[in-house]
């Protein structure tokens, strides 16, 4: 494997028919965006493979979105790049519906205000909920904005306060736990203090009577003297309910007339169908399991091959938003903006699903697009043919890789890329492409000439 070489060392693509060399290389751009477009069996992702072990040995950090398993360490080395990458390069993060996998925890905060702080990440869980659950009103969404606030709330994390947004931030089971003692304070007329200290007099009880137990069949006691040390447990936690209920039900508690928590006051019903959607985003792991690690200087494959197509988009909005907070974070602290070449660069090979999760734009992809230059990041997309990016994300690219793409997008891509009919039809499958960084498009067999 080669050692890493300056960031300006030129990559060589290929010549074009005329003999002239024709090179990439991080000057010669003015963003660090690419497009890869080619049809099934074109080269498209053998191309990708090719550009990200060469851009990688350039200092260059990566993200791929993996969602068919065609970025594995093996894929590059049988792809004879092995001069360049070997396995120790990569870093991947596994995403499962079993214990063991990875997860994204999309309640951390990122740590500069460019992310919108504690305010833009409880919009972001809320818009994350909805793509759990379509059917989840305005009421309900509203309530979960309340029950975030109050989560970060318990845990340090003020809106207010930056200093706060980089301390251990709560998950989507802290949530749950907290809708599930509102949802019980709701339906007991308790304040959440007293459901909080029943619910935790509970667990305490069951705890340490279990123990007993263990303990007690250790040492062979009779079923009899077992019973009994049961019993004891549970007339000591009664004790301290009836404590509550009796200063519940005293006089000046009753004559409060109704003074309590907002929540006293919500429809239970939403509240129910609320806390199991919450319920079924920790029951899917893919936010509560072990929290997935980035590592800086690596080529990053989050593989999703294990997971449905609905929350493939999900995981890649959540990993676009973190790259993008990841690069802002570190031009902030390193004070290089508009670097000479990139820190950071998001691949989806399976660029449609890049452009589902687009529609906005100020959506995560999107914004890489057009706002990542200034902080050395950048998109590389591979799509099968031109409908399959955004406008905004067309409008952003520096370089482009054309390869075989269906006759019926002939026309269109003649439109999208000002080309001309014969010079789609210089095209072979696995053979060569249309290149161009700013300049005119130019047919070269790519990376078949080193």
């Amino acid at each position: 494997m080669s050692a890493f070489v300056p960031f300006d060392e030129k990559i060589l693509i290929g010549y074009c028919p005329q003999g002239e060399v024709v090179e990439w290389c991080f000057p010669f751009l003015n963003n660090f965006n690419g497009l890869f477009m080619g049809t099934s069996g074109s080269g498209k992702t053998w191309t990708l493979r090719n550009m990200i072990a060469r851009v990688y040995r350039r200092g260059t950090t990566f993200h791929i979105v993996d969602v068919k398993g065609d970025f594995q360490a093996e894929n590059f080395i049988s792809q004879g790049l092995g001069h360049l990458v070997s396995e120790s390069d990569f870093n991947f993060i596994n995403f499962s519906y079993f214990d063991g996998g990875s997860s994204l925890n999309p309640m951390q905060v990122p740590r500069s205000q460019d992310g919108g702080g504690v305010t833009m990440t409880i919009e972001t869980v809320k818009e994350l909920a909805t793509k759990f659950n379509h059917k989840l009103g305005s009421t309900q969404l509203g309530y979960l904005g309340e029950v975030l606030k109050a989560v970060y709330a318990d845990f340090g994390i003020e809106h207010e306060d930056e200093s706060t947004w980089g301390k251990k931030a709560p998950t989507l089971a802290d949530v749950y736990e907290k809708l599930t003692l509102v949802y019980q304070c709701i339906v007991s007329g308790l304040d959440s203090g007293s459901v909080g200290t029943i619910m935790n007099e509970i667990g305490r009880a069951k705890r340490k009577t279990l123990a007993a137990i263990r303990k007690a069949e250790d040492e062979e006691q009779d079923q009899e003297s077992i019973s009994l040390l049961c019993q004891e447990e549970a007339d000591a936690a009664s004790n301290v309910v009836a404590g509550i209920i009796k200063s519940q039900l005293s006089y000046d508690e009753l004559g409060r007339n109704g003074i309590g928590e907002e929540w006293q006051h919500w429809n239970k019903t939403s509240v129910y169908s609320l806390r199991d959607t919450i319920g079924q985003m920790v029951d899917s792991r893919l936010f509560t399991g072990e929290a997935s690690k980035v590592r800086e200087g690596a080529i990053n494959v989050y593989n999703m091959t294990n997971i449905s197509s609905a929350h493939q988009q999900i995981m890649m909005d959540i990993i676009a938003r973190r790259t993008f907070a990841m690069a802002v974070l570190k031009t902030k602290i390193t004070g290089n903006a508009d670097p000479k070449s990139a820190g950071h660069i998001l691949v989806c090979d399976e660029g449609k699903h890049a452009k589902a999760i687009s529609k906005q734009p100020l959506s995560p992809v999107n914004r890489i697009a057009t706002e990542g230059r200034g902080f050395g990041l950048g998109v590389w997309m591979g799509v099968q043919q031109p409908d399959q990016v955004t406008q905004d994300q067309l409008r952003n690219f520096a370089f482009y890789f054309l390869l075989k793409t269906p006759e019926s997008s002939s026309k269109e891509m003649q439109r999208m890329f000002s080309l001309k009919p014969n010079q789609l039809k210089q095209l072979e499958f696995r053979e060569n492409c249309l290149y161009s960084a700013g300049q005119k498009y130019v047919c070269v067999r790519q990376f078949k000439e080193d």
